[in-house]
């Protein structure tokens, strides 16, 4: 036999190029040419997809558009561009000397290689559910002592971050005032607080005054599941206490969320309407670095947009931000692996954990800790 061949895995090929011999200084460079990445640019005026078309066919790269696009009978276009690392750079600065917006998305092409570059370094988030209706464990941890129990083993478990709420947001689930939410979270919250006090907490709330009292007591981190919708004055507590925010993607309300799941474009539309609320946190002076997103599974998308997202996760990290997902015990879950209770998906979605993980998500919120964290050793050891 002359010679061999074999597809080389791409988180492999660093260590592939340096077993040939190649040039230890020329090595970075080397690599950007054999990392490639695909970028959706949306609304682009058709003069201006047209000169990107030419700047990109000139670094060797492919970029596609509407087709008349180049008669100008349509007014605006998407483009899919296409190329290796080092081809989208040249594209990138090709783009800083033409007009019109081209010199922004030539600066967001390189914000976008970086955002491509994934950690396979989730963090677990345990969740503690005080409530009595909710999908997976309502009732279970609504007194003081069963609560704190279980918030002993999350912890002994591994978790990362404990997630008290105090409302279920489960479908047809309707709101809770904050004042019964404060009542039920701060006992034990000062029980996390006293008993392990390095642990962070995360509020679960849609209220903004039920945020600001537990910030007060202690917590880090509130997780809005209504994208800052639901209480307008969420945003400005976040940033009044310079803390982490989880804003996360929904539609209406959770008693009637499962009536907006009508989508042209999923991706697009849910994409959109989270990056919509993020600038209103930024608005409101929450820091970039402070945001923590999150796609809302379950919450307005019905089985098959849950799959798709979930297939698509690692898109989400073109925004910029720390990125979480919860779809621990989730009804599309337990669809896919044919389990009819929320506790019998605990393995499809540890299973769906480890997979995030190699994805580049930074949160996974979860009811069973010990089996997320024996996945993700898996998925830390393999690391594709």
């Amino acid at each position: 036999m002359q010679f061999s061949m074999r597809i080389i895995s791409k988180n492999f090929i660093e260590n592939e190029i340096k077993n040939t011999g190649f040039s230890a200084d020329y090595l970075a460079a080397g690599l950007n040419k054999h990392k490639f990445l695909s970028l959706k640019i949306q609304d682009l005026k058709a003069v201006e997809a047209n000169i990107l078309k030419q700047t990109a066919l000139s670094c060797d790269c492919d970029c596609a558009l509407h087709r008349h696009s180049i008669d100008c009978k349509v007014e605006k276009t998407d483009c899919v561009l296409s190329g290796s690392y080092s081809q989208l750079k040249e594209v990138s600065k090709k783009l800083k000397i033409q007009p019109f917006s081209l010199p922004k998305v030539g600066c967001e092409i390189l914000n976008m290689i970086n955002c491509d570059k994934k950690q396979n370094n989730a963090k677990i988030m345990g969740i503690l559910n005080l409530t009595q209706n909710s999908f997976s464990d309502g009732g279970e941890y609504f007194d003081f002592p069963n609560a704190c129990k279980r918030a002993d083993e999350l912890i002994e478990q591994g978790a990362d971050i404990i997630d008290i709420g105090a409302e279920s947001t489960r479908p047809g689930s309707k709101a809770v005032e904050s004042d019964f939410e404060i009542q039920k979270i701060t006992p034990v919250l000062n029980y996390l607080k006293e008993n392990y006090p390095k642990i962070p907490v995360s509020i679960d709330t849609r209220n903004a005054q039920t945020a600001a009292e537990m910030l007060n007591l202690g917590v880090q981190i509130i997780n809005d599941v209504s994208g800052l919708r639901y209480d307008k004055n969420m945003a400005k507590i976040a940033a009044d206490f310079g803390c982490k925010i989880v804003i996360m993607h929904s539609r209406s309300n959770p008693c009637d969320m499962d009536d907006y799941c009508n989508y042209k474009n999923l991706l697009d539309e849910v994409y959109n309407e989270l990056q919509k609320c993020c600038d209103s946190a930024l608005n409101a002076g929450v820091k970039p670095e402070n945001i923590i997103i999150d796609p809302g599974f379950g919450f307005a998308k019905n089985y098959e947009q849950n799959i798709e997202m979930l297939s698509r996760i690692e898109e989400f990290k073109s925004m910029g931000y720390e990125l979480l997902a919860g779809v621990s015990r989730k009804r599309f879950l337990q669809r896919l692996a044919g389990v009819d209770t929320p506790k019998d998906a605990d393995d499809i979605s540890a299973i769906s954990g480890a997979y995030l993980a190699l994805k580049g998500v930074n949160y996974l919120r979860v009811h069973n800790v010990e089996k997320t964290l024996c996945a993700l050793k898996f998925a830390r050891a393999i690391n594709v």
